[in-house]
């Protein structure tokens, strides 16, 4: 009797409550609920989680709208969902430092945002 296996691709959720917001394929966005506030994306790319934090990568959107909200700093970033503090546009070596510095060992896993929810 095996439990707690996932067999089916469902999203993992992000901790905290936060969730993935996709307008489009260029309007990518993680987001914290109930008020959908954006805090990184346009065009988020690639995101991971570990414990508290959250983290990944945002690059601009091919066509830029000026209608758009959120951050739009491109680069890397972490959020550390107990505090809210969230540091955006990093370098991947000023990142990796960051995320070793708070306990998160080895190469961080990315996935692609569909890969991880809730969606918003």
């Amino acid at each position: 009797h095996v439990t707690g296996v996932q067999t089916c691709a469902l999203p993992i959720s992000l901790p905290g409550g936060y969730a993935i917001s996709f307008a489009d394929s260029e309007d990518v966005f993680l987001v914290h609920p109930p008020m959908g506030e954006a805090l990184a994306g346009p065009k988020l790319i690639q995101i991971g989680n570990s414990g508290a934090l959250i983290f990944g990568e945002v690059q601009p959107p091919k066509k830029p709208s000026p209608n758009l909200t959120g951050s739009r700093t491109p680069g890397f970033f972490i959020l550390d969902t107990t505090s809210g503090a969230i540091q955006m546009g990093l370098s991947r070596e000023k990142w990796m430092k960051r995320l070793q510095e708070a306990g998160v060992q080895g190469e961080p896993e990315l996935v692609s945002p569909e890969r991880k929810g809730p969606r918003f």
